[in-house]
C-alpha cells in the first residue's frame, strides 16, 4: 500500500516511522511548514516532501502519484475532494478527542480544562461527516479528572493520545 502522509510536529514523525516499520510505502509528505520536523524526517529518509500552497487545505496536485490511501497525523488543512479522488482509497485522520466532543484545534486543552473522565482518540473517514456509526476506530483511557498544569498535563495527555493511533 502507498501512503501520502499529511502532517506536523511529533506526532507526524511518529506516524511515518510507525508506518514505515509495518513496512508500508510511503509515496510522499504533505507539511504547511517546509521546515517542520516531519518534512525533516521524511527528506532524510529520502521521501518527496510537497510544502501545501495554502496551509488550511491539502489540494489533488500534493497528493503524490499512485497512493492508495491518504493519512493524516496532525494536520489542520481539510483535505479537497479532488485530492481524495486522486488516492485509490480516499482518505483517513486522527482527531485527537473522542469525536464529537471537543471538536477543534484545542481537543486536547479542553480536555484537560474540563477535566473529562474519559478521554482518547478517533480515527475517522475523509471527508464524510463524523458520525459513530462511520468512525473506524475510537479509543479512551480514563484521565483521573486531570487539572490544567500547564505543558505537563498536556505532554502526558498526547503521549496517551498518540498511543491510541500508533498501537
Amino acid at each position: 500500500m502507498r501512503i501520502t502522509l499529511v502532517g506536523s510536529r511529533h506526532f507526524g514523525v511518529t506516524t511515518l516511522n510507525m508506518l514505515r516499520q509495518h513496512g508500508i510505502e510511503i509515496a510522499g509528505v504533505v507539511v504547511a511548514d517546509p521546515e517542520d520536523r516531519l518534512a525533516a524526517a521524511a527528506r532524510t529518509a529520502g521521501i518527496e516532501v510537497r510544502v501545501q500552497a495554502d496551509p488550511r487545505l491539502v489540494v489533488a496536485s500534493e497528493i503524490a502519484d499512485r497512493t492508495d490511501l491518504i493519512v493524516t497525523a496532525h494536520s489542520h488543512a481539510r483535505v479537497s475532494r479532488e485530492a481524495l479522488a486522486a488516492a485509490k482509497l480516499g482518505g483517513i485522520g486522527y482527531h485527537p478527542s473522542l469525536l464529537p466532543r471537543h471538536r477543534g484545534i484545542a481537543a486536547v486543552e479542553w480536555t484537560i480544562r474540563k477535566g473529562d473522565p474519559i478521554a482518547g482518540g478517533t480515527v475517522y473517514i475523509s471527508p464524510i461527516a463524523w458520525t459513530p456509526a462511520r468512525s473506524p476506530r475510537r479509543s479512551g483511557a480514563s484521565s483521573r479528572r486531570a487539572k490544567p498544569r500547564g505543558s505537563c498535563g498536556n505532554a502526558r495527555w498526547l503521549r496517551s493520545a498518540r498511543n491510541f493511533w500508533v498501537r
